[in-house]
């Protein structure tokens, strides 16, 4: 399928961009209304908490009236001896009734928040699925991805964070038990065969001389991995035990390759290997870039099995935890406003925004995305559509 501006000439981005705009503005309108009713209720808790201490100063302030009361009606009377056992009971008895009036009113305005709490975390999951099916299809330009995989008991749990423009990035799931090369725990053989590295120097029998210990890593087991755009850090143990012999593996691959070895003996600490000049000089760097590159090959290949989202980040900040929806998606609007004001100059009519696609055998079917329909979705969010509609630029 092939896209065109309105007016049939070449559309750079070849998608649907009209269909993925609508979809923006449905999901922004949902995710806003959701995040509204979240202010709601948190302004609501902070209402009932304040009630709740405003009641109970109250209430402790009238104990001290009346038994101050009572005092000074003791003071004052001429058969203290005979009132003041009953003037005790009587400050006892309403200081028990106001105490459990203060434990009941409490505890109602506590399940009140807890209720109100639960509807705060039932909408912040309906949002997070809302803008799961939004960004899983990378509706904005990604400019990294850092992938962090770690072994478990049956295979591994595997993450990917995106880093896209305008300082946006999706933390997801990676299904990696769908994929049949990672569905169960992998070894340096089934990257590339035949990797061996220099772990120490030792003492052969009956020579003198120190030489290196050549160690395979056939049979090794990825443990865990971290690849962040050209830099991939790895570790293999020998067996599935933090405490077994280990090589940590950091790669570069800028213009020229770099690698940095670490080794462990059992139950020892990790020792750069590099720092030793007879061991370094025995590293064959073109087979560990080979591996490095097949490892990074087949992390890549995950990146279709991302599922669920986590958390979204911007600038740094969680989106969920600090409810910031309404700033995500006032940037994402950002991010569209150069292409929609492409649209709208090869669009022939300026009350739509027009695209048209092209099958293979040159059938063109035209794509309209009216303003006024625009404009009508956003209203249903007041000001913060109307601020949506301002960055796009569709008027």
């Amino acid at each position: 399928m092939r896209f065109l501006f309105g007016d049939s000439t070449e559309f750079q981005m070849q998608i649907d961009f009209l269909r993925l705009l609508n979809n923006f503005l449905e999901i922004s309108v949902k995710t806003i209304k959701l995040e509204n009713a979240v202010f709601n209720l948190k302004e609501t808790i902070i209402d009932r908490r304040r009630v709740t201490n405003s009641v109970t100063d109250e209430m402790d302030n009238f104990i001290l009236t009346v038994e101050n009361a009572i005092d000074g009606a003791v003071a004052r009377s001429k058969e203290q001896e005979t009132i003041v056992k009953y003037a005790e009971k009587s400050k006892e008895f309403i200081k028990k009734h106001i105490e459990d009036g203060k434990t009941k009113i409490t505890e109602e305005i506590l399940q009140e928040i807890t209720q109100f709490e639960r509807k705060i975390e039932e909408a912040d999951e309906e949002n997070r699925k809302l803008l799961e099916s939004f960004f899983i299809y990378d509706p904005i330009p990604v400019i990294g991805k850092k992938y962090t995989i770690k072994a478990i008991e049956k295979g591994y749990s595997a993450k990917v964070q995106v880093n896209c423009k305008g300082g946006i990035s999706c933390l997801f799931d990676l299904t990696s038990f769908e994929s049949p090369f990672w569905k169960g725990h992998v070894r340096t053989r089934d990257f590339v065969k035949g990797v061996e590295i220099p772990a120490r120097m030792k003492k052969p029998f009956l020579k003198k001389e120190l030489v290196p210990d050549i160690v395979s890593m056939d049979d090794f087991l990825l443990s865990d991995l971290i690849l962040s755009d050209r830099e991939l850090e790895v570790v293999f143990w020998r067996r599935p035990d933090i405490k077994a012999e280990q090589f940590r593996l950091k790669m570069t691959f800028n213009d020229e390759f770099s690698v940095n070895v670490s080794h462990a003996e059992e139950n020892d600490v990790e020792k750069n290997i590099i720092v030793v000049p007879e061991l370094k000089n025995e590293l064959n760097i073109l087979r560990l870039q080979e591996l490095g590159r097949k490892i990074v090959e087949q992390t890549n290949n995950l990146y279709p099995k991302k599922q669920r989202l986590d958390t979204i980040l911007l600038e740094g900040k969680d989106v969920f935890g600090e409810n910031l929806v309404f700033l995500l998606m006032q940037k994402v609007a950002e991010i569209f406003a150069p292409t929609v004001a492409e649209i709208k100059k090869h669009s022939p009519s300026g009350e739509e925004l027009s695209l048209k696609s092209e099958d293979e055998h040159g059938t063109r079917h035209e794509i309209y995305l009216k303003k006024s329909e625009v404009r009508e979705k956003l209203d249903t969010i007041e000001e913060k559509g109307g601020k949506l509609f301002e960055l796009l630029g569709i008027k």
